[in-house]
């Protein structure tokens, strides 16, 4: 048993974790590039000291302005994770009500 982990091993323990992670918020059945995108969204909120920002009262000025700008990365991505997934939704209703009139005109 070594004692340093290869690169693969560390790779599949970060994706064991991100899958449980995503488990835990009914998520895990996001597609690739969706599960992608909110992996860097939990990077940015966790990653960079998201919880240190919360709890860290005694960080410098800078080291603060730090988090705040990653919280804020953080929340971006969201909202570009949000956008794509509203874009989709409009998209497969906008085919439901296309599929739907056309069967409406077949009657």
């Amino acid at each position: 048993m070594g004692l340093l982990k290869s690169r693969e091993e560390k790779e599949q323990e970060q994706r064991a974790k991100m899958q449980q992670w995503l488990r835990d918020r009914s998520l895990e059945d996001l597609s690739d590039e969706d599960y992608a995108q909110v992996d860097r969204i939990r990077a940015e909120l966790w990653g960079t000291g998201f919880l240190g920002a919360l709890n860290n009262i005694t960080a410098t000025d800078k080291e603060l302005q730090i988090n705040i700008q990653n919280i804020l990365l953080g929340i971006s991505e969201q909202n570009w994770l949000l956008i794509k997934q509203n874009d989709k939704l409009n998209k497969q209703n906008e085919e439901i009500i296309k599929l739907l009139k056309a069967k409406v005109q077949n009657r």
